[in-house]
């Protein structure tokens, strides 16, 4: 002390720094054949020297930002250690996440760690000073500890909070280092500042993950990264088993979690391993109510919880150090940079948005540590949306996940469980090279494209025979039980717009081979659409390919069919061999097609198909394709489809082009009976939560909104339309005017000026609808879309199936009154109350009241069955008269109505957003939207959907209608609607009438 005094501190903490270089040993440990280290070889782990290698070769040259990436487990802080001793660069600056990772890490700065230890450094080599740092500075009268010490050791909040954020640049002033530790942890914007004052000092980032908790990557050059893989491989990782639990309800999955926990506890003790428990929440509230479930399933097991803000959480930790306690119910603490090996079992109550980090703290294996342990389990609620997106994106953020996760897969997602499925039972065919990148299988999304070929037999490890020499296979899978085998593939090629040979590009390429045993016929899917790869499928054991006219069988079975491109090719003057067609001009294509010397090259389009919209193209060539992606299992089942299709001898491409919509340019509003009015599809497609109006200053979100018909005026060939709010109120009039320059245009009628916000941008109501005009339909099903007609070549014959016409009993019931609320008051005995009541008696969980503008039906009813969940959107109608009859206007608008829901049949999601919104809106009198249930039962059907298929269901009820005395108009416009739902959704429309 007596030196320290008479030098001062800050010469006394440069005098011991310089000591250690000369003191300090580079050495590696050394292991014997069975991987064990040799006591008497002591030094730092591979990675521990290759990183610190790496620091030194970096910072001969500059002081710019780098970054090591070092799983947990393998050794960071020594790595740390090891630097400050071999390379010291002035005062260290240690920034780490939280409180108690600073404890430990100033602990371990105090003592030089292990390195004495492993034998790096001499026992007589004097420790650095160090300083703590437990609280923001509040001037420069507090900084003196960074020239004094060799080290400080402080919370990144207490650097950048407060007074401290403007004291930055005088910290690095006296600093020579700057470290951060988990910079995972660190938002962007929390450390900008530090490390813009620290610009020309040396600085080094340390992360278990290149990503933040923010999803964005952690900066600076990254100069050394130990894969996930290789420490598994070397022994600093054991396998991790995910154990999910599938509960839809929040308190059932706390109960399965700890219990599932408890017991993974007691069979890791009975065979020998020496376990801990961590159960992770996200709040203290939730912790208390948790740290019950403990008590009851690990009572034995002494659960405490550990959190920030208790002043005894180091005696709390100290107690799980001594087995005293064994289950830790923790709130965002024990951090992955704690070194505590024996926290083996991680109970996600509340997830993180990443999982890499909780997964390397669970899974990490320490050598030296001398305890009994085990594999490491992590359990969680695998219906949780934020658990399924976590696991998603843990893949994405290192491929070397799908090595060391074993998901054990119980009653998952249906889609969830094939992929898990898939992959788990996917060979990998070939040896790994050194140099081979990584490439997780579980990360391939490919678009949706095959070429189809008959194949009588199917050879998939003989598709190399047809692989050239410039192509490199990177990783090779063969999955044996669905016969399919996939691979992806690199080659270099000189760039186009250069002659230098040494400028050359990566082409990667995936490939996946499908062979369809029940028809014979092998699937070829691959990113490179410059070949059809005739002769990788015949090395497998294709013979023809399908190509030429019967490949546009493809487009069968898809309703309401539109063509967005044409393409002919035509003999001829070369210069008019072929010819692409858009719009309007697809009309004249379909001609050019059908005349002699000529054929269509290729299609693209949209339709419906199984209730779902979907796109489709397809080449004369062979290919067909969609714009969706999707998992290998998907795409399989996608081509498979096709395939069917491409064989079904009931399917001709004649019928198929008559049918298709074919859209004509006109300059004056069609003949025909207009049925409604409907939202551009621009705004359909938008989620809910992402448009609004505004107008006089306020605010109204989308679906509180509604589009309404107001008038035709023929003779100027305009139609008037309305936006109206919940109340019905009217908001803005337009008219759609057909004719003019631009084809069409809409313009404002009202005074008050409306403006649309879709997501971050906003228009002026009528230039947005004069861009996107809003859809006008006709009974016949023609639509106009600003001045384009839609309409098949041949007109429909609508026939309305006797058996959709369903009596019910109206006994009791007014049926002139149509909705349940009229002017504040409940009429329990009004058409909408009589439904309401049926779908109740039949056992559906949920029934909700959504009647009003921008409803998705006037009744929503939801109903979970074994294997599915029925979704029933009901539009009910009063009749004009109190005795059923044939009148056609107690038809129009029902039929206009149940139209219009179809769009809702395949967007559960949405549908539950939607409905889930309007229950809060605004209401008069005692109105309740929820007639059955609740929200929370919405949830909970919304968490099934995942595993169990939604059937949808479209219901008219109008007992104005007589099933023995309809007229031929009324059936006309129910056979319309049924027309429509029946091509777009797939199901019959049922009408419930009078007898």
């Amino acid at each position: 002390m007596e030196r320290t005094v008479a030098v001062g501190m800050k010469s006394r903490s440069a005098a011991i720094a310089g000591t250690w270089p000369r003191s300090f040993r580079f050495a590696a440990q050394e292991y014997d054949a069975q991987g064990k280290p040799i006591g008497d070889r002591k030094g730092l782990r591979p990675p521990q020297l290759g990183a610190l290698y790496a620091i030194g070769s970096h910072w001969t040259q500059n002081s710019s930002i780098a970054t090591v990436v070092m799983p947990t487990g393998t050794g960071k802080t020594e790595t740390m250690l090891s630097a400050l001793a071999a390379f010291p660069r002035g005062p260290m600056v240690v920034a780490v996440p939280s409180k108690a990772l600073r404890n430990q890490t100033t602990r371990k700065f105090l003592t030089f760690g292990l390195l004495r230890k492993l034998t790096l450094l001499p026992e007589e080599v004097e420790n650095p000073i160090v300083g703590l740092l437990s609280k923001q500075p509040g001037g420069e009268n507090d900084l003196a500890i960074f020239e004094d010490c060799n080290v400080v050791v402080s919370a990144m909040a207490s650097l950048t909070g407060g007074k401290a954020k403007n004291l930055a640049s005088k910290i690095a002033n006296r600093s020579g280092v700057l470290i951060v530790d988990e910079a995972h942890h660190v938002a962007a914007t929390s450390w900008s500042d530090l490390r813009s004052a620290f610009s020309g000092k040396y600085t080094l980032q340390f992360t278990a993950t290149p990503f933040r908790e923010d999803g964005k990557l952690v900066d600076g050059d990254v100069i050394y990264s130990y894969s996930l893989r290789k420490a598994q491989e070397d022994g600093y990782f054991k396998p991790i088993k995910f154990l999910p639990v599938h509960e839809l309800h929040q308190d059932s999955a706390d109960d399965a979690i700890a219990h599932l926990a408890c017991k993974t506890l007691r069979e890791d003790l009975a065979v020998g391993n020496n376990h801990l428990i961590m159960a992770r929440c996200s709040k203290i509230d939730r912790a208390q109510e948790i740290l019950m479930l403990y008590r009851v399933h690990g009572s034995e097991f002494s659960p405490q919880i550990i959190h920030s803000e208790l002043q005894d959480s180091q005696e709390r930790i100290n107690r799980l150090i001594t087995g005293d306690s064994r289950i830790a119910v923790c709130v965002n603490m024990l951090g992955e940079g704690f070194d505590l090996p024996p926290l083996k079992i991680a109970a996600l109550h509340d997830p993180q948005k990443s999982l890499a980090p909780l997964l390397q703290f669970t899974g990490r294996f320490t050598r030296t540590s001398g305890e009994h342990l085990g594999d490491a389990t992590v359990i969680a609620n695998i219906t949780d949306t934020n658990i399924s997106s976590a696991l998603e994106r843990l893949y994405s953020e290192d491929s070397d996940w799908n090595v060391l996760l074993s998901e054990m897969s119980s009653e998952a997602s249906r889609d969830h469980a094939q992929l898990v499925d898939f992959l788990n039972s996917s060979i990998s065919l070939g040896e790994d090279r050194e140099d081979a990148p990584s490439i997780s299988h579980h990360l391939l999304r490919p678009v949706f494209s095959t070429l189809t070929y008959n194949c009588p037999a199917f050879s998939p490890k003989k598709f190399h025979e047809a692989i050239s020499k410039d192509v490199e296979v990177t990783r090779v899978w063969l999955h044996v039980d669905s016969q399919t085998l996939y691979f992806v593939t690199r080659s270099k090629v000189r760039v186009k717009w250069s002659r230098s040979k040494d400028l050359v590009e990566t082409d990667w390429h995936l490939f996946v081979l499908h062979f369809d045993e029940k028809r014979n016929l092998l699937y070829l899917a691959s990113s490179d659409k410059t070949s059809n790869h005739a002769k990788l499928a015949a090395a497998v054991g294709a013979t023809t390919i399908i190509d030429g006219e019967p490949i546009f069988k493809s487009l069968g079975n898809i309703g309401r069919l539109v063509f967005n491109n044409l393409g002919v090719s035509k003999h001829g003057r070369r210069n008019l061999s072929y010819a692409m067609y858009t719009g309007a001009n697809v009309r004249d294509a379909l001609t050019f097609a059908a005349a002699p010397g000529s054929r269509k090259a290729n299609l693209s389009g949209s339709g419906w198909e199984r209730g779902k919209h979907v796109t489709i193209g397809c080449s004369y060539k062979g290919r067909v394709w969609s714009k969706e992606s999707g998992t290998i299992p998907q795409l399989i089942g996608w081509s498979e489809a096709v395939g069917e299709k491409l064989l079904d001898a009931t399917i001709t491409t004649e019928e198929i082009i008559e049918n298709v919509l074919i859209p004509i340019e006109v300059t004056s509003l069609p003949d025909g009976e207009i049925m409604g009015i409907e939202w551009p599809f621009e705004i359909l497609r938008q989620s809910e939560d992402r448009v609004d109006l505004s107008l006089g200053g306020k605010e109204i979100p989308i679906y509180l909104c509604d589009i309404q018909l107001s008038s035709v005026d023929r003779a100027g060939n305009s139609i008037r339309f309305e936006l109206l709010d919940s109340q019905a109120d009217v908001l803005g009039t337009f008219d759609l005017k057909i004719g003019g320059p631009q084809g069409f245009e809409v313009v404002r009628v009202s005074d008050e000026e409306i403006i649309f916000h879709v997501g971050s941008k906003e228009f002026i109501a009528e230039s947005y609808f004069s861009d996107y005009p809003p859809l006008v339909r006709y009974f016949d099903l023609t639509e106009l879309d600003g001045n384009l007609v839609l309409r098949p070549e041949n007109p429909y014959n609508f026939e309305l199936p006797e058996d959709s016409l369903d009596p019910w009993d109206w006994v009791g019931v007014d049926i002139t009154r149509e909705s349940i609320w009229k002017d504040g008051f409940e009429r329990r005995n009004s058409v909408q109350w009589a439904a309401a009541q049926k779908f109740i008696n039949d056992d559906f969980e949920v029934v909700i009241d959504d009647d009003g503008p921008g409803e998705a039906a006037d009744l929503v009813c939801l109903k979970e069955e074994a294997h599915f969940i029925r979704l029933v959107l009901v539009h009910c109608k009063f009749s004009k008269s109190e005795q059923a009859g044939n009148r056609v206007g107690d038809v129009a608008e029902v039929a206009s109505q149940a139209i219009r829901s179809a769009k809702w049949a395949g967007r559960f999601k949405e549908l539950c957003r939607h409905i889930t919104n309007r229950a809060r809106r605004p209401s008069t009198g005692h109105r309740t939207f929820v007639l059955n249930g609740n929200i929370a039962d919405v949830n909970k059907l919304l968490r099934a959907s995942r595993f169990k298929e939604v059937r949808p269901e479209i219901v008219i009820v109008q007992p104005g209608i007589s099933r023995t005395t309809v007229s031929g108009s009324q059936k006309m416009l129910l056979a319309a609607a049924a027309s429509y739902i029946k091509e777009t959704v797939g199901v019959e429309l049922v009408v419930a009438c009078s007898e």
